[in-house]
């Protein structure tokens, strides 16, 4: 009886043991440093930021008019008025799609027209967000970065084509006669510039401005917080914790996401994301869709008029789904590499899994501009694109838009908007590359007409 009483008094012992350990191991708290807690959360929303719509961020970066009687192609010389006449385009109202092909001949005898560029290619639903048109009309299928408003044509008055291919999308315009007579005195009111042509990598035109507004502007900004972000791309905040580099950045982590706050950007990465796995059905109307969805749950699109967001990149490779949104300026694009003025998604299966945006807000113009003198000319871009440095470059357009950089010494915090040419290559927009030996002055740039 002794030997049995000890076996059970042992195992009473053991399940306390056990019961104990147990409990504490539930109770045990690690000496991390935690960020936060949830009796301290703030909204996930920004309160300086917008929601934007599809059509909101549908913009082209220039338009340019062709017309028999004119040696080179014309546009406006105030970027505002070509930004008013394309609102005033888009009330047109469409109908009558269709879908055939068009070449280069037919082109060459339709030659007074209108073509609106876009910064990336875009899927033909977003007709339905660009103009007036019935949500029971088909549209075909398709992509475009051009619309060609034909401004003498007894056919489609209206024409929607990409670089890469003949195909294009056909519409008719109701009350033609009367959006034709508006662009048109729009551009015998308006001051109006030349452009000089340049073939793209694809055989499509590039058209490089002739006039250049060479005024370099300073602007003081608004720092975004960074505890909407924090709370909006962690499930769960309370528990995430934070750490500082050598660098001076502060790293914040949950154990599968990790947002590294820079000097003046955050970066975020879904490490359980990286692979592709369950959008190989995704649209790319659809991948347009969502990203803006997402961005607009925290009011992620920061500015301040006269700037605002339009989409320059959109992008479905093996490797990953990416869309970039861009600053510009009064309808300048601002195509700068600095992170400052560019919105980044890279979404796999219908999440975000990389996420890239400025902690600042451009606000106020300061000071008076200063002229620029070392900004070439169009016809020198154009040796340049046909020299050595490019000549074996897939070069798909070109601009003038601003590059951000921030302002050492001078007026203090403010950071400077400089023209700039910008190359569109494989890897979307990126400042034109000038050798010591082709730099050169603005003496060439012509006034408006």
């Amino acid at each position: 009886m002794k030997r049995e009483q000890l076996k059970t008094i042992l195992l009473v012992l053991l399940v306390f043991s056990s019961m104990f350990l147990t409990l504490a191991i539930w109770n045990h708290q690690p000496n991390f440093e935690m960020s936060g807690n949830d009796e301290n959360l703030v909204d996930p929303e920004i309160e300086s930021g917008y929601r934007l719509s599809r059509s909101e961020i549908l913009k082209p970066i220039y338009l340019i008019m062709h017309k028999q009687s004119e040696e080179k192609p014309i546009g406006l010389a105030r970027k505002l008025a070509e930004v008013h006449l394309f609102e005033r385009i888009r009330e047109y109202s469409l109908y009558n799609f269709t879908s055939f092909n068009l070449d280069e001949e037919w082109w060459e005898e339709n030659n007074d027209r209108l073509e609106i560029v876009f910064a990336t290619e875009l899927p033909s639903e977003t007709i339905y967000d660009l103009f007036s048109v019935d949500q029971s009309t088909d549209i075909p299928e398709g992509i475009f970065n051009r619309i060609e408003i034909i401004l003498n044509h007894e056919g489609f008055h209206l024409i929607f084509r990409n670089d890469l291919e003949d195909r294009v999308i056909g519409a008719s315009l109701q009350e033609y006669a009367e959006g034709v007579e508006r662009i048109e005195r729009v551009f015998s009111t308006e001051p109006s510039i030349t452009y000089e042509v340049h073939e793209s990598s694809r055989g499509t035109n590039m058209y490089l401005p002739n006039y250049l507004d060479v005024k370099v502007l300073l602007f003081s900004y608004r720092d975004i917080p960074i505890d909407p972000f924090k709370n909006f791309l962690f499930s769960t905040p309370s528990i995430v914790r934070s750490s500082r580099t050598s660098t001076g950045d502060t790293i914040f982590i949950d154990g599968t996401r990790e947002l590294s706050h820079k000097s003046n950007y955050i970066t975020f990465t879904n490490q359980t994301n990286q692979q592709r796995i369950s959008d190989e059905d995704l649209t790319y109307y659809e991948l347009l869709n969502e990203v803006n969805d997402f961005i607009n749950t925290h009011k992620g699109y920061t500015y301040e008029e006269p700037f605002s967001y339009f989409i320059s990149r959109l992008e479905m490779t093996p490797q990953t789904n990416r869309v970039d949104f861009s600053l510009s300026y009064n309808g300048i694009p601002i195509f700068s590499e600095s992170p400052l003025s560019t919105i980044s998604v890279a979404w796999h299966n219908h999440v975000v899994y990389q996420y890239r945006h400025p902690l600042i807000t451009l606000v106020e113009q300061r000071g008076v501009a200063r002229e620029m003198t070392n900004l070439i000319s169009a016809n020198e871009v154009i040796q340049i694109l046909s020299g050595d440095s490019y000549r074996r470059s897939a070069i798909y357009d070109v601009t003038v838009g601003y590059r951000v950089r921030e302002q050492i010494g001078g007026q203090g915090q403010v950071y400077e908007l400089i023209p700039t040419w910008y190359v569109k290559g494989i890897n979307g927009w990126s400042p034109l590359v000038i050798l010591p030996e082709g730099i050169g002055g603005d003496s060439n740039a012509m006034g408006p007409n």
